[in-house]
């Protein structure tokens, strides 16, 4: 008997592994030139006839490709165009947020046809996971009144995940530490299911989807309640054997600043979060600073308004935050040299404050041939946040191993 190590079952996984990605090379290129022809599909795969019209079989079984009209004869018989079928197939995408769960079906293209907000601002761990399994069983049920079917769940949300195994290792919010995640949901519910950091799995969303759509090489920046990093590069998201690159809010910028809630001084979540931003016009404005804003109705949506319209007293807080933020960008550029920096958060209101200060910085700090490359933006997904976790499925397809997996409706 073969043991699990041998060399014939290795080679045997890796010809399956090889097929995988074949299936996902071909779907991917159906994807994006649809309708196209097997033929087309065979010169831009450089896959040999034969192996086209097998993967093309099997992708028309499982209902992930459709055949549509047929293409103009060129002296032979007429080739048949094939197209994804997107409207088949049902994800089920979410986000755990700090306050609030986000729910959304999306088809495989992309388009959302449900909804959902829940106020979980007082629940964490187990009272947590039971209302988020509650809710996706809503879901599926509705789904399935309207004869539909989920193909696939995924979730994203804060802290330390292990995609690979689907464990949940640290959440700074939600106390859903050491959870395996996904080996809950699939036993509930039989259905694939993947999780992410919502960060990573963001900057993900922006090279699919967003700013970052036709750049092999990018970074993301994350200024919320903490600051975070996604990195693409030659169109793999990083994670690393610990799953956490791109741990930035963690890079001390001002030695002599306050203390982090990680234990160290003067971290960059410490000048720049969202919060951090909020009490420092709170206190200049408390010490007799000049602003247009007043404490009663204080938050940090209008903090970057009034940056935004000129309002002194936010405008200098917003930019010694950007200054602080330009350096470790700056370092990112001169390691990584990305094509694309993606800044998210509600900090892109005060967009011309924050992009003159990042640009300054990058002009000075980082090296010339580097800076000329590089673009700065803002994400395009800000009113998305569930895309995150529907790019995490993408993924599973792209790198074929959903493809074999998921079922239509």
């Amino acid at each position: 008997m073969q043991n699990n190590g041998s060399p014939k079952n290795t080679l045997i996984a890796n010809i399956e592994h090889i097929k995988n990605l074949n299936s996902a090379t071909i779907y991917k290129i159906i994807e994006k030139n649809a309708p196209i022809s097997r033929v087309t599909i065979s010169k831009i795969s450089q896959l040999a006839p034969a192996s086209v019209t097998k993967i093309t079989r099997q992708l028309l079984e499982k209902k992930l490709i459709t055949e549509t009209a047929r293409q103009a004869s060129t002296g032979g018989r007429c080739a048949i165009s094939l197209a994804p079928n997107s409207s088949a197939f049902n994800m089920l995408c979410i986000k755990i947020g700090q306050k609030k769960l986000l729910l959304t079906c999306y088809d495989l293209a992309g388009h959302k046809n449900q909804q959902t907000q829940i106020d979980i601002s007082q629940k964490s761990g187990d009272k947590l996971l039971q209302i988020l399994l509650n809710s996706i069983n809503v879901c599926i049920e509705h789904q399935q009144q309207h004869h539909k079917k989920i193909s696939a769940i995924s979730i994203t949300l804060s802290g330390l995940i292990d995609p690979k195994n689907g464990h949940i290792i640290y959440t700074p919010n939600n106390k859903l530490d050491d959870l395996p995640l996904v080996k809950i949901l699939e036993e509930k519910f039989q259905i694939p299911s993947f999780i992410g950091n919502h960060t990573r799995s963001l900057a993900l969303a922006e090279y699919y989807f967003g700013a970052s759509k036709n750049s092999e090489d990018s970074i993301l920046i994350s200024i919320n309640n903490g600051v975070g990093s996604g990195i693409i590069i030659q169109g793999k998201l990083l994670l690393g054997k610990n799953y956490n690159i791109g741990e930035i809010g963690h890079i001390q910028v001002n030695p002599a600043g306050n203390k982090c809630h990680c234990g160290h001084f003067g971290c960059l979540e410490t000048e720049v979060s969202d919060p951090i931003i909020l009490n420092k016009v709170k206190q200049a404005i408390l010490q007799g600073g000049l602003s247009s804003l007043n404490l009663k109705d204080l938050n940090i949506e209008r903090v970057y308004q009034a940056a935004a319209n000129n309002d002194p007293l936010c405008q200098k807080i917003v930019a010694d935050a950007t200054i602080y933020l330009g350096k470790i960008i700056s370092i990112l550029i001169n390691m990584l040299n990305p094509e694309k920096v993606i800044i998210s958060g509600k900090i892109i209101r005060a967009d011309k404050t924050l992009f003159r200060i990042l640009k300054q910085c990058i002009e000075h700090q980082t090296l010339p041939n580097f800076q000329r490359a590089v673009l700065i933006e803002p994400t395009q997904l800000q009113d998305n946040p569930t895309l995150p976790a529907f790019s995490l499925i993408k993924q599973a397809i792209y790198e074929g191993d959903l493809l074999q997996k998921i079922k239509a409706s």
